[in-house]
């Protein structure tokens, strides 16, 4: 089937909209290997013919994979030759039954062309051994402000969701609903991405989007990453970053973004210089540790968002980056503070945090600091604090009572007893 779906799809004498109607189902031990460069990769149906158009408007296609542990795969892998391939209105389900754990990658889509569209897509990905998914792989290669043989990825009006349901925890695993490696200006739009990974510490992640690409744009998508660790209590459980940015130049706007259920959640974590992060709902949930935003890059725009979380070490903007401002943004600890250990609303201490601009933040219900920075930070102006009794307004590193407090080295999980 897949050999007959490929070949309707690389026919240079065909129609370039192909049409894939019925219930189409795959079962998977063996693929095709693809080497460029130093990459291997295998893929169950590859795309070679540039401009191709493919509609999956009147298709299901589940596809049963029984072993993937011995190569990186993916079930679409787009040839570098095959520039602005288009996917639309598709439905993939994804079950990976592998005989044991593996340190390999899977992939719906492995991209390494110029230009691909996925619009009004369907993908949902789920392994029952450790594995590393991501839903649509975008490969870029090469770190460079001029073009590269991934940039232009657009996605829009799509559903990716990718879950690792493994019971053993003894690899190093990471789950993914968009990767995105070194391809430049791509965009996102409203999208929901969910990635869910099971574990028992940091070497087990799940990471709604990841990208270290320049000039990205994410609109309006609804972003989750999830630990699966419902209660929240336990720092020795997978950790949850809702988005991950390290891409320089990259527009952060109107998203809802979630990292939930884990031993730390992240809402979003900045370490690309430039970026704009404006207009957003940012939260951190069910977590003994939980950061809405983690900034730690130079000349960025903080601004207009709602962060909240329900940890109770709870940081709603941690930040050490220089030349920043961070203002008109709400923040509110929604945890009751007799469940808090800690809480801070702005942590902005270290080494790189200076000459910044905080104002006109409203802080609500840090347990223990609403801001907490040292002087060389910037100017600190015009917030507004709603106090718990007991709680500081603005403090520096110096007071070792609240240092001390806030010190992530000092936070504890809460196991049940009995």
């Amino acid at each position: 089937m897949q050999a007959e779906i490929e070949r309707k799809i690389n026919d240079l004498s065909g129609d370039n909209v192909v049409k894939l109607d019925g219930k189409i189902k795959l079962s998977v031990d063996k693929g095709g290997t693809f080497t460029v460069g130093r990459l291997c990769v295998k893929g169950i149906i590859t795309v070679m013919r540039s401009g191709v158009i493919i509609d999956g408007g009147n298709a299901e296609i589940e596809v049963d994979v029984n072993d993937c542990t011995t190569s990186d795969w993916s079930l679409f892998f787009i040839h570098p030759s095959a520039r602005n391939v288009q996917f639309r209105n598709m439905n993939v389900k994804i079950k990976i039954n592998n005989p044991h754990d593996s340190t390999r990658m899977f992939s719906c889509i492995y991209n390494m062309s110029y230009g691909l569209k996925l619009h009004n897509c369907r993908v949902e990905i789920i392994s029952y051994k450790q594995l590393n998914i991501a839903g649509l792989y975008n490969n870029g290669n090469l770190d460079t402000h001029m073009d590269t043989r991934a940039d232009n990825l657009v996605i829009s009006d799509s559903f990716i969701k990718t879950d690792c349901r493994a019971e053993t925890y003894g690899n190093e695993s990471t789950v993914y609903g968009i990767y995105n490696y070194l391809a430049n200006s791509i965009s996102v739009q409203n999208t929901f991405i969910y990635a869910t990974n099971i574990g028992n510490g940091a070497r087990q992640t799940a990471i709604g989007v990841y990208t270290n690409g320049r000039f990205g744009r994410f609109v309006g998508n609804n972003i989750k990453a999830n630990g699966s660790h419902n209660k929240g209590r336990e720092k020795e459980r997978a950790h949850a970053y809702g988005f991950i940015n390290e891409g320089l130049h990259s527009l952060i706007e109107s998203n809802n973004i979630v990292g939930e259920w884990a031993g730390m959640s992240v809402g979003l974590e900045n370490k690309g210089e430039y970026a704009v992060i404006e207009g957003n709902k940012i939260l951190a949930t069910h977590t003994i540790c939980g950061r809405s935003i983690r900034s730690y890059a130079a000349e960025s725009l903080i601004q207009g968002n709602v962060l909240t979380s329900t940890s109770r070490n709870a940081r709603l903007i941690e930040h050490n980056a220089e030349c920043c401002i961070i203002s008109k943004n709400v923040l509110d600890v929604l945890m009751v503070k007799s469940e808090c250990q800690s809480g801070c609303g702005i942590y902005a201490v270290g080494e790189n945090c200076k000459d910044n601009i905080i104002s006109e933040n409203v802080i609500k219900n840090a347990a223990d600091c609403a801001i907490l920075a040292d002087k060389s930070v910037g100017d600190i102006t015009g917030n507004r604090v709603v106090f718990f009794d007991g709680t500081a307004a603005v403090a520096g590193s110096d007071d070792k009572y609240l240092s001390d407090k806030l010190d992530e080295r000092n936070i504890r999980s809460i196991f049940d007893q009995g």
